[in-house]
């Protein structure tokens, strides 16, 4: 189990990195093409709500790269952390799902959890 500890780490990290790329484009992408409009309401609404977005995915993927680092080092919270994550990455059809799916089943194993326990002493 400890490889697809492992492994669940390592694609959290992958996923959380394109994740902070995605917010980073979202922020540059919203505001460019607001103001591009060249009409005063749709460059302030364009541009907070691109804001926004991007606030928001970032902080989920940062949260997740974090706990992505410290699953690979087997902290506890960091279980827990990634359970959340990928209980809301289940809505990410298709790669989403799928590795949301693996992650929970990885995650919520008697001895994954005999590992974090073992870990957490």
């Amino acid at each position: 189990m400890r490889t697809h500890i492992k492994v669940v780490g390592l694609v959290n990290l992958l996923y959380s990195a394109v994740g902070l790329l995605v917010a980073v484009s979202a922020l540059f992408g919203g505001l460019f093409s607001s103001l591009a409009s060249l009409n005063p309401v749709v460059m302030i609404v364009g541009s907070v709500t691109s804001a926004i977005v991007a606030v928001v995915i970032g902080v989920l993927s940062l949260f997740g790269l974090i706990a992505g680092l410290a699953l690979l080092n087997h902290q506890n919270w960091a279980r827990w952390v990634i359970l959340i994550c990928s209980v809301l990455r289940l809505f990410r059809w298709p790669f989403g799902t799928l590795f949301g799916a693996y992650s929970i089943w990885v995650l919520t194993h008697q001895e994954t959890r005999d590992i974090f326990a073992l870990n957490s002493n």
